[in-house]
């Protein structure tokens, strides 16, 4: 029996980690939650998932630096990582973070484009 791929979700809104946890489970996917990026990057270096889905605003560690930390951690660097980003999140370094990640999705997302991204970039 094929092991299900794993997707971590980090974002610090409870409720759109949870809508975006129900939708990739019941797509068959192996989800795991963290508030912020902090936490995500404990768990990727206990567990490294198949892929990550972060938000880009966070409190400790926002989606750009663990972006950052995730690409210069020699273990995780070929994970694949989706940010989603607002139009209001652009700061000084999202030009270099937006370059390193495998995709950016603008919030408001649909379902559909988040699983099309999801199942190809882990493809």
């Amino acid at each position: 029996m094929p092991t299900m791929p794993s997707v971590l979700i980090v974002d610090d809104e409870p409720s759109i980690r949870q809508l975006i946890a129900t939708l990739l489970t019941l797509e068959g996917f192996a989800v795991s939650t963290a508030a912020d990026g902090s936490a995500a990057l404990a768990q990727m270096l206990e567990a490294a998932p198949d892929i990550v889905v972060s938000d880009v605003r966070m409190p400790f560690i926002n989606g750009y630096e663990l972006l950052t930390a995730v690409r210069n951690t020699p273990s995780l660097r070929s994970t694949p990582f989706i940010l989603l980003a607002s139009y209001s999140d652009g700061d000084k370094g999202a030009d270099s973070a937006l370059a390193l990640a495998d995709a950016c999705l603008s919030k408001p997302f649909t379902r559909d484009v988040l699983l099309n991204t999801v199942r190809r970039l882990i493809a």
